[in-house]
């Protein structure tokens, strides 16, 4: 920031219209450098770093190689080409479509009205065009646009948390610095600008700010286990086909004689075992999980909650520790007059006669604070305490504006934290009034007979603000007299938002443990914490103590840790690390300048999309655009739906694998033909999965996913019920396809015909096991409603086969079936269905034993 003696040479009287562009050029725009991002080509290529995405580039390349050497058309290896730059393109896009909506976060904060004088007169200008030597015009409400040194203060009171975590106003006087960001809540200022942008001490925390720093998530841990698991098969099947070829043909049949034989016989068995491979690979599965994340982006966008990063939408879901902020998110980041000792304001037109009619004036006129409507709701202009009584008489249908005009002022004495008391002089005709209000012991230690403050203990034991009121009438020339009059007391707090109760109730049933991180004091921060449900029998901490302990006593106390007050930013991102390395999965929300390490280290960091700076919501990987807690428990709701519509589709599609893979593998050992063409394996591996992946991934969120607690970060994505449900229909689609082959279907003569019959039974039989696939852990949702989307991508699905055996003769090696053969291979196929109770009935047995 430029020295005060440095900038004297642009005065105070506000900058001309040539200084403006010097000064520009000199020291920049008032424009944040976005952290430095990876580029979109790599952007881009990152998505193929997924190890399912791996796996499938292996099989383009071996099924390219099969096919130039077998002599076979290339579509397969097309089709698989295909699903691999599909998944990665729509991931690609969504996050990018994601991104420019948070961009235009930062372009309506940018044009941001700010007041200053230029060329000799007052002028309005968007924030960005500030440059460094403007005079700049504050009142109250304000965000102070850019760094800068005050050259007029009067009463002013600075709102620094986003830098210091520390929620009460900070009193600032001439000379003083005020920080880019932060906002005037009482008081008049002028400031000189003296940084702006990058070389604000926001800009310096920006910079510092590298995108793609981030933990692993859970969901990307459990994909790269899973592509382990799927290589090993794969190469399990590989080695057991080369295996067979090759005892068939050295050891049981007439062994080659000749270099070239040996060689074609390996290259046989080598080629088979490609088929296999490429067979055994879940080509659909990258495509169902990016159509997953992107389809739950939009519905978590539209519930309030903008994701930045796609991987974010599950990872929120496998959250297992919140720490949560409290005003703003729990609390309605608004004062409000919550108790008083008085039923409802009231004021005649005559002298106020009883203490109701006194605690109104004095609510209307000893104050600094105005209320400025906009649209549907009143602004704060000034003081939050002063507002929220200007708030109780507006909704009590009282005018203070009115009662100003009725009742001039003659002076104020305005609030100090060391007086904690505000006094005005008021005229009522000929006679004098004074009016007094501030902290109870105060204004009580004026009066007489002093009064019973036992109540408003209670109210200070409630995380309430106290003020308490009195007057007098002043006698000529009196200024303040020896003795008042008290009229009584309201208690006035940020009222804790309706539905965060319920909210925190439903992540402890869900297994998650919310904790409170604040700048308040420990008295305040328990009484939240207690009314919202977050504190029971835990550690209530300040963030001295905290950042005081060593590591490991670090490491042992943050399970039991409830409540962090007085906390600073740093201490957040403590508490982030010693949780993590407990191997919790947390999630943390923020909205100051200093919150962004903390926001960047944790697995979902969660902005405040209204309250939250630039620098917190670049840092963070979903930004809440309404700042409230609830918010969160439904992005998890949708998190947790998300992880289940992957495991459903794996289910699908795992089962249709290991069923092809195996009976391709033993039909040729059996003396059968293969019951697949590569062109039939390319529709029920690719085009057929792909569409299965998007009915099964538009399943909706059910109750019961926030009755059980987050999957471990380090358990497999295949859940014992799914390990059951994959072996047992995968096992019965084997013995039903070898008995088919062996014994063939009945009326059917020729061989194409069996063949046939044998390929639409297999799609069908998946449809069937689609409707089993919705029901997982043992739950169903409605079978035939709640789901329209599922219902008519397979009806497609159906209609497609049927098309294609009907008409795709030359492309799928078919023949043309007759409408009751079709009845006969959808009747026959039907009891599918019964697999699902009888793993129903299973799952439930083993979960009572």
């Amino acid at each position: 920031m430029i020295p005060q003696e440095e900038l004297r040479r642009f005065g105070t009287d506000g900058l001309s219209s040539e200084t403006v562009l010097e000064s520009r050029k000199q020291y920049g725009t008032n424009e944040l450098t976005p952290p430095r991002r990876i580029p979109i080509w790599k952007q881009y290529l990152e998505k193929y770093q997924d190890p399912i995405i791996r796996i499938l580039l292996v099989a383009v390349v071996l099924s390219a190689i099969v096919a130039v050497l077998e002599g076979e058309s290339l579509l397969d290896t097309i089709g698989i080409a295909l699903a691999v730059i599909l998944a990665t393109t729509i991931a690609f896009l969504t996050e990018f479509k994601s991104n420019r909506e948070f961009d235009a976060l930062h372009a309506m904060r940018d044009d941001t009205a700010v007041k200053v004088i230029r060329n000799g007169s007052p002028s309005s200008i968007p924030m960005r065009d500030v440059v460094v030597g403007d005079i700049v015009l504050l009142e109250a409400g304000d965000m102070v646009p850019a760094d800068g040194y005050l050259l007029d203060a009067s009463e002013t009171e600075v709102d620094e948390s986003a830098f210091t975590g520390e929620s009460e106003p900070i009193r600032k006087v001439v000379s003083d610095t005020l920080l880019k960001g932060s906002y005037i809540t009482g008081g008049r200022a002028t400031m000189i600008t003296a940084a702006v942008g990058d070389q604000t001490k926001m800009g310096e925390i920006a910079s510092s700010l590298i995108e793609g720093s981030r933990p692993e998530t859970p969901l990307q841990i459990k994909l790269r286990n899973l592509a382990e698991i799927i290589s090993r098969f794969g190469y399990l099947m590989a080695g057991l086909i080369i295996s067979v070829v090759l005892i068939q043909d050295f050891i049981i049949g007439t062994p080659p004689q000749t270099p070239l034989e040996i060689a074609g016989v390996i290259l046989h068995a080598c080629m088979f075992a490609v088929v296999i491979i490429v067979v055994s690979v879940p080509e659909g599965l990258p495509v169902s999980v990016t159509v997953s994340l992107a389809l739950t982006m939009r519905k978590m966008t539209r519930a309030k909650s903008l994701v930045r990063r796609l991987i974010a939408c599950e990872t929120v879901g496998s959250v297992t520790v919140i720490c949560t902020d409290k005003t703003g998110t729990l609390t309605m980041n608004k004062m409000e007059v919550a108790a008083s000792s008085i039923e409802v304001p009231s004021l005649s037109s005559e002298l106020p006669q009883d203490p109701s009619e006194w605690i109104t004036l004095n609510a209307a006129v000893n104050s600094t604070a105005e209320l400025e409507p906009s649209r549907d709701r009143l602004l704060t202009v000034g003081n939050s305490t002063e507002a929220a009584l200007l708030r109780w008489l507006h909704r009590s249908g009282i005018s203070y504006s009115d009662i100003r005009k009725a009742w001039p002022v003659i002076s104020q004495d305005y609030f100090t934290s060391k007086k904690k008391r505000m006094s005005t002089i008021v005229a009522y005709g000929s006679r004098r009034y004074i009016l007094m209000k501030g902290a109870p012991e105060i204004i009580a230690s004026y009066c007489s007979p002093p009064p019973d403050l036992s109540m408003i203990h209670t109210l200070a034991g409630r995380a309430m603000r106290t003020l308490a009121f009195a007057h007098a009438e002043l006698a000529p020339e009196e200024s303040e007299p020896a003795v008042m009059q008290w009229d009584g007391y309201v208690g006035i707090r940020d009222e804790v938002r309706p539905d965060v109760r319920e909210a925190v109730k439903t992540c402890n049933d869900a297994g998650i443990t919310v904790k409170m991180v604040t700048g308040d004091s420990p008295e305040t921060a328990t009484a939240i914490a207690r009314e919202t449900g977050i504190l029971s029998d835990g550690i209530v901490m300040t963030g001295p103590v905290f950042r005081g302990l060593s590591d490991e006593e670090r490491l042992h106390i943050v399970p039991d840790l409830e409540v962090l007050a007085r906390s600073e930013p740093h201490d957040k991102l403590l508490l982030v690390q010693a949780l993590q390395a407990r191997g919790e999965v947390v999630a943390v929300t923020g909205d100051g300048t200093n919150d962004a390490p903390a926001l960047r280290n944790a697995d979902v960091g969660l902005a405040m999309g209204i309250a939250g700076t630039e620098v917190a919501r670049e840092a963070s990987d979903i930004i809440l655009l309404d700042d409230s807690f609830p918010t969160i428990e439904r992005a998890i709701w949708w998190g947790r739906a998300l992880f289940e519509n992957i495991q459903r589709f794996l289910i699908f599609q795992l089962t249709i694998n290991i069923s092809a893979s195996i009976l391709t593998f033993i039909s040729p050992l059996l003396g059968f033909p293969p019951p697949f063409t590569i062109m039939q394996l390319l529709w029920i591996n690719i085009i057929m999965d792909s569409l299965a992946a998007l009915a099964l991934c538009s399943e909706a969120p059910h109750p019961a996913l926030m009755t059980k607690k987050p999957i471990p970060k380090n358990a497999s994505v295949i859940t014992p019920y799914m390990k059951r449900a994959i072996l047992l229909t995968a096992g019965l689609y084997i013995l039903a396809g070898v008995g088919c082959m062996a014994i063939g279907f009945p009326f059917l003569e020729k061989p194409e015909q069996q063949a046939s019959v044998f390929f639409s039974g297999f799609v069908i039989a998946q449809v069937w096991n689609g409707i089993n696939c919705r029901g997982i852990n043992g739950i169903m949702p409605p079978v035939f409603r709640g789901n329209p989307v599922f219902y008519g991508i397979m009806g497609c699905i159906v209609l497609v086969q049927i098309l294609i055996v009907q008409y795709g003769s030359d492309i799928f090696d078919t023949v043309p079936l007759t409408p009751l053969q079709w009845m006969g291979i959808i009747i026959g196929t039907m009891p599918v269905l019964l697999i699902w109770p009888f793993l129903r009935y299973i799952h439930t047995k083993s979960e009572n034993v």
